[in-house]
């Protein structure tokens, strides 16, 4: 039986999450650290749902991983920051422990628990020497693809708009019981949440998302639904989409989507601004590497190339050493 939970990092996905779980009188506890924990102390999870009225939980918070064994700990960090964190959530997880890494971009277990060529391997754009690979067993690993629109204020209060879902799965492709437990549990607490038993098929479909309008939102400030609909943006997005998905193809992938519906799908979403353009205006580093570069990485492996992709990359690298130039730069009048 399912029964304790963490989630790990609270921004807005993991704070999503825990809010959901906590709505619905979960034991879920947070790790939090620096300016975060000390709100989360203070002033509680607040969260409000397409636009309600906000909920307060008073929930356990802590920076360490001092609250026992967990059945299921959610980790909700960006991939530049799971090496500092995951080792350190060592002492909560047991041999039965799930652990659901809530990321986006190539996750650093993509090569464990497959076969193959590259079973074993890690992926040095987000995982260069091996820690991460090394931190978890493949069947302690639940594989995760997020889409949710959720944004946290300067307040810290975090802000959720339309349908959240989640897609899990094991990532050695066995059918457990336990993950049609969870999947059941988030949904009834009102995260749609689906099991693939092919988890990276939806890694892929999100991957080609993500990598499409992630750097093109840094680059132009467009919302999700510009993207999708002005013919010049469209006409990038779709390029990067159909190169992605012919390096998912090489590697024995089939995308849950054509073009057609990640279009849709992406009009659908509004005039909402992605996360990696949401962490450019706030001067925080981005998950390029974990977007973008590992899946050249990836396809270099096979010998394919991504000019696109790959020019793409490049512009939003400047575009975010240039933010990160400014930030650094500016001074606040006294």
């Amino acid at each position: 039986m399912i029964e304790r939970y963490c989630v790990a990092g609270i921004g807005a996905i993991g704070g999503t999450v825990a809010a959901y779980l906590a709505g619905s009188g979960y034991d879920v506890s947070l790790i939090a650290r620096g300016r975060r924990l000390h709100d989360l102390q203070i002033d509680g999870l607040v969260f409000a749902q397409d636009g309600a009225m906000p909920v307060r939980h008073r929930l356990p918070v802590s920076d360490r991983a001092d609250f026992g064994i967990q059945d299921v700990i959610f980790v909700a960090a960006k991939a530049h920051q799971l090496v500092t964190l995951l080792p350190g959530l060592a002492p909560m997880i047991g041999p039965d422990t799930m652990v659901v890494p809530l990321l986006n971009g190539v996750p650093w277990w993509y090569f464990q628990g497959a076969g193959g060529t590259f079973a074993g391997d890690s992926v040095k754009a987000v995982d260069p020497h091996g820690t991460l690979k090394d931190c978890l067993s493949p069947q302690q690993i639940i594989g995760c693809v997020v889409y949710m629109k959720a944004e946290m204020t300067p307040a810290g209060m975090i802000s959720a708009k339309g349908e959240q879902q989640l897609w899990i799965g094991e990532i050695s492709g066995e059918a457990r019981p336990r993950t049609h437990e969870l999947a059941a549990i988030l949904s009834a607490s009102g995260i749609e949440t689906g099991v693939r038993p092919q988890i990276r098929d939806e890694v892929w479909t999100k991957l080609a998302l993500n990598l499409a309008t992630n750097p093109l939102s840094v680059i132009t400030g467009a919302t999700l639904i510009e993207q999708f609909t002005d013919p010049k943006l469209l006409s990038f997005v779709s390029t990067i989409i159909e190169e992605v998905r012919a390096v998912a193809s090489a590697y024995g992938v089939t995308m849950t989507m054509t073009l057609d519906e990640m279009i849709a799908k992406g009009r659908k979403a509004g005039a909402f601004h992605t996360s990696m353009l949401q962490d450019h205006r706030a001067g925080r580093p981005l998950e390029l590497d974990a977007i973008g570069v590992a899946v050249i990485e990836l396809a270099a492996k096979i010998g394919l190339r991504m000019p696109e992709t790959q020019r793409m990359i490049e512009v939003g690298l400047e575009h975010a050493q240039r933010g990160m130039r400014r930030i650094n730069t500016e001074v606040t009048p006294c």
